[in-house]
């Protein structure tokens, strides 16, 4: 290694150890209101709190829901109930955390997330042979710069469980393991606006992808009619399309880096207007079949097809928030070791400028905190979407 390519690692790692700083100097300091519940976990042991009482059929009540929840978290500017609007069968995993109080809870499921992140970076140094020549400590610090995730587990979330599916997915595909690797995409039905666009991306190239999916989907179906009922499985649809007319601010298309925040935030358009809905479905679809277009050649290595499916099915989702961005970790990471040539091959000097912009955690706190406008975040996902689109067939990632 010469004199260059050592100081560009050390800058690199500094700049990541900077991050990482800067996201555990955020959750430290919002200790006391974890300590009260400000955080998405109160949503998950709520629900199963519900179940476990014998009320299922209130599952998707706020009122509810709102009783339940302020007997045990103390936010004084919450109004209202921070609503649980996933689906009846999640809820079943979240009861054995109701054994204890709120704060105990959460911390485990605190340390389970962090233990499943470690798992997924493990898994992808493994797995690629590429990547495994790449200092530990580098795995190390992308993870724990990369303020998506900070914010994921900070809040108790659930999406850092997509992300190891998602990565047990990719290695799945790599080996040629259709079947299982659909029957993991299923599991993350928890979310299915991220779960069925991203499964519908792998499928047009691996079919056999639908085979492991659909029984999975099925059995989760029928768990979730089992807990709430027929009645109550179409009160979760109702509830989840109206929660925007009722006011929900996760769904603030200001707060979503997707296409349906940028164009609302670019026009100023009325969320419900039918120019709005027109550009959103026209724009989606546009960037949907493009990615499907690039996906069927059948020469991209699965890596990277599900590199390209799981942006793209962030950017045509209708729900996405700042801590479901988790999910492009492996893609980050590996460009992040392609860009600082790890490999021995050129620097890519436009990738590397994306890998700063994806893990530069002021750019985050700017866009969210202070001007509160993170559908511009969206600019770097279509930069990174299209990145990925012209990337030549023969110039794979780096695995």
């Amino acid at each position: 290694m010469n004199l260059w390519d050592q100081h560009r690692r050390f800058l690199v790692a500094a700049f990541l150890l900077a991050m990482s700083v800067c996201n555990v100097t955020l959750v430290f300091r919002l200790v006391p209101s974890l300590r009260n519940g400000y955080q998405d976990f109160t949503i998950f042991y709520s629900g199963a709190r519900l179940i476990r009482n014998g009320q299922a059929s209130a599952l998707y009540d706020l009122a509810t829901q709102y009783q339940e929840q302020l007997k045990f978290a103390h936010v004084p500017i919450r109004q209202g109930p921070l609503p649980y609007n996933h689906p009846p069968f999640e809820a079943l995993l979240f009861v054995p955390f109701t054994l204890l109080d709120y704060w105990p809870a959460y911390l485990l499921w605190t340390a389970i997330n962090l233990i499943m992140l470690a798992v997924s970076v493990i898994f992808l140094r493994r797995h690629f042979r590429r990547l495994a020549s790449i200092p530990t400590f580098f795995w190390g610090l992308g993870a724990t710069a990369f303020y998506p995730v900070t914010i994921a587990i900070m809040h108790g979330q659930d999406v850092i469980l997509l992300l190891l599916l998602f990565v047990l997915a990719i290695i799945c595909l790599d080996r040629g393991n259709d079947a299982t690797a659909g029957a993991l995409l299923a599991a993350g039905l928890f979310r299915p606006q991220l779960a069925l666009p991203l499964v519908a991306l792998i499928a047009i190239r691996r079919w056999r992808v639908l085979v492991g999916f659909a029984p999975v989907a099925i059995v989760l179906v029928a768990i979730s009619m089992a807990i709430v009922g027929w009645n109550g499985s179409i009160e979760y649809v109702r509830f989840v399309l109206h929660l925007e007319e009722i006011g929900a601010r996760a769904y603030d298309p200001l707060s979503v880096p997707n296409l349906r925040g940028l164009i609302v935030g670019l026009t100023g358009l009325s969320v419900s207007g039918r120019w709005t809905a027109i550009l959103i479905l026209g724009s989606s679809l546009v960037v949907f079949f493009a990615a499907l277009r690039r996906i069927r050649n059948g020469r991209d290595s699965m890596v990277f097809v599900s590199s390209l499916a799981v942006v793209t099915t962030i950017l045509v989702s209708f729900h996405a928030l700042v801590h479901d961005l988790s999910l492009l970790l492996p893609i980050s990471l590996f460009l992040l070791f392609r860009s600082v040539d790890f490999g021995g091959e050129k620097v890519d000097v436009g990738a590397l400028f994306l890998v700063f912009l994806l893990f530069l955690t002021p750019l985050y706190a700017f866009l969210l905190l202070l001007v509160k406008r993170f559908f511009w975040f969206s600019l770097v996902l279509l930069w990174l979407y299209l990145w990925l689109l012209q990337t030549p067939v023969t110039e794979d990632l780096p695995v």
